[in-house]
Formats: C-alpha cells, structure tokens, sequence
C-alpha cells in the first residue's frame, strides 16, 4: 500500500509499505493493505511503519513524530497530513527538553490567564516536542 505523510510545506515521507502504527486519540491504529477506507485523527505521537522496497520487506521500521493531524485511508493509499512531522529532530535533546520546559512555563502562565485557546495551542506544541524526544531517543538507541 502506498503511503504519503505530508505538511503545509513539504512530503515527509512517501513510499510503499507493507504496514503502519498511527497513534489516535483512542488507540494505536495499525493498517495493513486492504484496510477498511475510514478518516480519523491523529494526535501528537510516533507514527511507526514498515517500508517495501522492490516487491521486497526492507526489515526495518522508521518512526516519524508528529503533531495533530488526520489521516484518510482507502485500502490502497493511506495519506498523513499534519501541520508538524519529523524524521529525525534536527535540535539536540537537550534544546529540545529546555523548549519543554519553557512550553511548560508558558502554559502554567496561560492557565492563570485563563486563554483556553493558547493553552490548547501550547499543549499540542508541548505533546510534539515530546514525541520529538522520544524520536531522538529511539534514534540514538537504535
């Protein structure tokens, strides 16, 4: 099946697979070829999925973080559009843990505002850069 994860500004990824783990607000949605067609959410998480190359199992997983998205499935061709994705985080992990803390700062301050909005738009930065950490993490393992 074909897979396309997309933003506003560029393809992430696009290529076939044979299978894929798409974090939602409920579960882990896991889709293979032939996947009943649905549209659902994605929330901040790792996307994991298993490439083919050449008709052939490539063997190894890739994870990609992302933030709030949606993803739509026909079976065939499952489409990812997001505002934020990465395949690997280009900041260190320790800028990334000091921008969790100052996002964390932020919405302790919001929430004596009471800005509903700004916090919620904080809160899903806050769930990214910590789908980033757990990336660079697996990266740095792996």
């Amino acid at each position: 099946m074909k897979l396309k994860i997309s933003t506003p500004l560029k393809v992430i990824y696009q290529w076939e697979i044979e299978k894929i783990s798409i974090p939602t607000e409920n579960w882990n949605l896991k889709v293979m070829d032939g996947n009943a067609p649905m549209v659902t959410s994605i929330k901040p998480g790792i996307i994991k999925l298993w490439p083919i190359g050449n008709n052939m199992r490539v063997g190894h997983e890739i994870y990609v973080s992302t933030s709030k998205g949606m993803v739509f499935i026909d079976g065939k061709i499952v489409r990812i559009v997001t505002p934020e994705a990465t395949l690997a985080p280009e900041e260190s992990e320790s800028n990334l843990l000091q921008n969790k803390k100052n996002l964390e700062d932020k919405i302790k301050r919001l929430k004596t505002e009471w800005s509903i909005e700004e916090i919620e738009k904080a809160l899903i930065k806050l769930e990214k850069i910590n789908a980033d950490i757990e990336l660079k993490k697996m990266l740095q393992t792996a």
